[in-house]
């Protein structure tokens, strides 16, 4: 019996959709038939809330991840990337100080 694929998708940093061909119960990151890898949302999610949840309001679209400034005055108020890493190397290009965020108390 052939096992039932994951089909989790995403986004590649070139915005290509890729699909996860590992079995529906697998462990871990997802993969394509390429072998790129990418870590399932939610996990990343809670992590990029808790690193910059002070300064940003962020979202995950189900394609696209999304940061908004929780500031209406800040210079670059939104951000949507396809990766979790392109988001976090904008924001850190974009955040005022320049410094890394302070995690949420």
């Amino acid at each position: 019996m052939i096992p039932t694929p994951c089909g989790e998708s995403a986004l590649n940093p070139g915005g290509a959709r890729r699909t996860c061909v590992l079995d529906a119960d697998h462990p871990g990151r997802h993969e394509d038939l390429t072998g790129w890898r990418w870590e399932p949302p939610f996990p990343v999610l809670e992590r990029l809330r808790a690193t910059w949840g002070t300064t940003h309001r962020i979202a995950w679209t189900g394609s696209l991840w999304v940061a908004v400034h929780r500031d209406p005055s800040a210079a670059w108020r939104t951000h949507v990337e396809p990766t979790p890493a392109q988001l976090e190397d904008r924001l850190r290009r974009h955040t005022a100080s320049r410094a890394e965020p302070r995690p949420r108390p």
